[in-house]
């Protein structure tokens, strides 16, 4: 080989080292890439950029109210609250929307809404809606454009206080107020009809500007609600902080692991939980009981009906069959994603 040759195979061994570091490079470049889109796909998804996305969109008319409109647009700056000025379909209202990162794009390909509508009113002119009887007109209104969302009707001033005030201002001039103002009764019944008679619909009653600027600012948190996760019922009891009434003694509840668990069971009561630990210590020394072959399906269906609860007030009971046999099928489902109420029908491969 001559001295060129052995020059140019040096040069080409080179070459290839330095696109094989290149290469490495590049990909550990993609790699962290994707771990830091992994990252924020993993906070996006915990809702801890959410209050970064939300945006306030303000009627013109709520900004127009005065010292409403400038202690709102103060909070929101201080709180960092990005808003928009512009004409709602509703007069008054402050809908909240939220901008979709493109990287999240995908994930959400119609947007996220919020479902929730707030409608800031002057105590005068909410009485005015109520005497003029267009109040059910304006919800139904407002319900039709925004079906899915929570409407919250937010004044300025409490009701009974502007009235009362109204009233003392008449008595001390000697003078006609100049309108058929609702009486105090009549605006609390206004105000229960929104709970018993109408859905998704609430009102709220502000002390002052500030008071009401303060309860704006915080309904922002609702951009978090999304992400969170929906509460089961496992969720409810796993800590034992929610137990019934019925129970004798929830300091046990909350210590003992096993009986939690017994009692997340749905249909079962503490009190029969409580009997099932009592013969049955462990989760284990039940199940070997359950596994054991020489046991039919029936024997181990019916293994606890005959333990003896104790209630608060005496009268002892027993589990019963059907305790027992919703406790057998629950634990011995082979089927994690069917409902309890099911396998009690005789789903998960179960013969009654």
């Amino acid at each position: 080989m001559t001295k060129d040759e052995r020059g140019q195979l040096m040069e080409e061994k080179k070459l290839k080292k330095l696109q094989e570091k290149m290469q490495r490079e590049a990909l550990k470049a993609k790699a962290a890439d994707m771990k830091k889109i992994e990252k924020e796909m993993q906070r996006w998804e915990k809702g801890k950029v959410a209050l970064k996305s939300i945006v306030a969109e303000i009627d013109c008319k709520v900004v127009e109210l005065g010292s409403v409109g400038g202690n709102l647009l103060t909070r929101f700056a201080e709180r960092g609250i990005p808003y928009r000025i512009k004409a709602n379909p509703i007069e008054r209202s402050i809908v909240w929307t939220m901008k979709v990162p493109e990287q999240f794009s995908q994930l959400y390909p119609k947007g996220i809404e919020i479902q929730y509508i707030l409608l800031v009113y002057e105590a005068e002119e909410f009485c005015n809606l109520v005497i003029k009887d267009s109040l059910l007109e304006h919800i139904a209104r407002v319900q039709r454009i925004y079906p899915s969302c929570t409407v919250c009707y937010l004044t300025n001033r409490s009701m009974a206080m502007y009235i009362n005030n109204r009233e003392q201002e008449a008595y001390k001039n000697q003078m006609n107020i100049g309108w058929p103002y609702p009486t105090v009764k009549e605006i609390e019944l206004v105000l229960a009809q929104f709970t018993t008679k109408f859905f998704k619909l609430h009102s709220r009653q502000c002390r002052d500007e500030v008071e009401l600027a303060e309860h704006v600012g915080l309904t922002c948190s609702l951009s978090i609600c999304i992400f969170r996760k929906k509460l089961t019922r496992l969720d409810v009891y796993a800590t034992g902080a929610s137990t019934r009434k019925d129970h004798v003694d929830r300091d046990l509840l909350k210590n003992n692991l096993w009986l939690r668990a017994l009692v997340a069971i749905p249909k079962v009561q503490p009190r029969s939980a409580e009997a099932i630990c009592k013969k049955f210590p462990t989760m284990k020394s039940l199940l070997s009981v359950y596994m054991d072959p020489r046991l039919s399906v029936h024997d181990k269906e019916f293994l606890l009906k005959d333990l003896t609860t104790e209630g608060l007030v005496g009268g002892d009971r027993k589990v019963g069959e059907v305790c027992s046999k919703r406790v057998y099928r629950v634990l011995m489902s082979q089927h994690g994603r069917v409902t309890t109420d099911d396998i009690e029908d005789g789903a998960a491969f179960f013969r009654s």
